[in-house]
């Protein structure tokens, strides 16, 4: 087990790209959704409509010119800084821009979704993946009670025994609903329906929400001509079942006040910390600009503040983001404006966005000094003085 550099450098709140270790990955797109664990990155669906395909791949039945969508389920190896495509072969919905995913806990939930032309079909089908089992299926929940419409661009997370979706578009029409699935019963319900009443948020897409206790925080998102301001922020109270508009502050902290321009199809992680939660917001664009800042949003204040540090190396929209429960926030894939040429990219961008645990740190040397880690047998890595969550970490495999 030999080092391959000299030094390390333990950079956070650096925004730094993810080397991969082999050409395997997936192409180009936007329009995907990520989510993570602690081992791995999973990257579902997407979109490209001017990827060119070399001569041998123009036959590749998940990607054609006149269906420029990916029925592909893939995830990375954090440890080992690999992609592996999964063979997903039953049940991969034709709906695959916009979908809505989050993980509880080792099973990937999928919700919405739509083709390509984007509105024409709108899914509301709930799709489970059981991480770790080797599952080649996708899995339909045979659900009951009153579905939420088709519809993509929504939000979605679990909560006490619960999946609720919040908003969404199905192309025309925009809404801020709220469903929830009671994940023992299986029976959607609706949460809350807008009827126009004042109070109520405007409808959105492409929005991301933050839960803290029973309070959901929806932050920006749009409709296909506007985008919504974040100094203004629609919070719905799951006790009470009723809305508010709360009005964040502004980051006083440098020479002139600086406040987040509205934005729509950026991305947005939370993570707990001593202070609180803090919720992170990456990019995005409100349909002229694209945005490359990254704002740190601060619950239990109301509190906005630039990340001077922590800048995405380019513009960036339509993109993934998650967040492992230690506080390193990855960004993959979106739009990147390039001399007013749309361009996807399929690269991987990592942040610490605190200061983790030392062994964390500690860690990340052991991975950057000795990247054939993983090469080792676990009773070696042991041997070795390596905790077995650790170990268990590194030898993580979806498969």
């Amino acid at each position: 087990m030999s080092s391959q550099q000299k030094d390390y450098i333990f950079e956070p709140f650096k925004v730094t790209e993810v080397k991969y270790r082999d050409n395997r990955c997936p192409r180009p797109r936007s329009g995907h959704r990520i989510a993570c664990d602690d081992g791995n990155i999973y990257c579902f669906g997407g979109y490209n409509p001017s990827l060119p395909l070399p001569r041998f791949e123009r036959e590749n039945a998940t990607w054609t010119p006149a269906r420029p969508l990916f029925k592909e389920l893939w995830s990375f190896s954090i440890a080992r800084r690999k992609w592996k495509r999964h063979k997903v072969t039953e049940n991969m919905p034709d709906e695959l821009a916009s979908n809505a995913m989050c993980m509880n806990g080792r099973y990937l939930m999928i919700f919405g979704g739509t083709g390509a032309p984007f509105g024409n079909k709108c899914s509301n089908d709930v799709f489970v993946w059981r991480a770790y089992g080797g599952e080649t299926k996708l899995n339909i929940m045979e659900v009951q009670g009153a579905k939420p419409p088709g519809l993509y661009g929504q939000s979605v997370l679990c909560h006490d025994g619960y999946f609720y979706t919040i908003g969404g578009t199905n192309g025309f029409a925009y809404n801020c609903d709220i469903y929830r699935l009671d994940l023992r019963s299986l029976i959607w319900e609706p949460v809350y329906v807008g009827t126009g009443q004042e109070g109520e948020p405007l409808g959105r897409y492409r929005h991301e929400v933050a839960r803290v206790d029973n309070k959901l925080y929806i932050i920006g998102g749009g409709t296909g001509e506007w985008a919504f301001e974040l100094m203004e922020l629609p919070m719905y109270d799951l006790k009470s079942n009723t809305w508010s508009i709360l009005t964040p502050k502004a980051d006083d902290t440098t020479k002139e006040s600086q406040a987040p321009l509205p934005r729509k199809c950026h991305s947005a992680v939370q993570i707990d910390t001593p202070d609180g939660v803090q919720v992170f917001v990456a990019g995005g664009s409100d349909g002229q600009s694209v945005f490359n800042d990254v704002w740190r949003f601060s619950v239990k204040d109301l509190q906005w503040h630039i990340m001077q540090k922590t800048v995405l190396p380019r513009p960036l929209y339509f993109h993934g983001s998650s967040v492992t429960s230690y506080g390193c926030m990855y960004v993959f894939g979106g739009i990147e404006p390039k001399e007013d040429i749309v361009s996807r990219n399929n690269t991987l961008y990592k942040v610490w966005l605190c200061i983790p645990k030392l062994s964390e740190i500690c860690w990340e040397a052991m991975l950057s000094l000795h990247p054939n880690l993983h090469e080792l047998d676990r009773r070696t890595l042991l041997n070795l003085g390596i905790p077995l969550h650790l170990v268990d970490r590194l030898q993580s495999d979806p498969s």
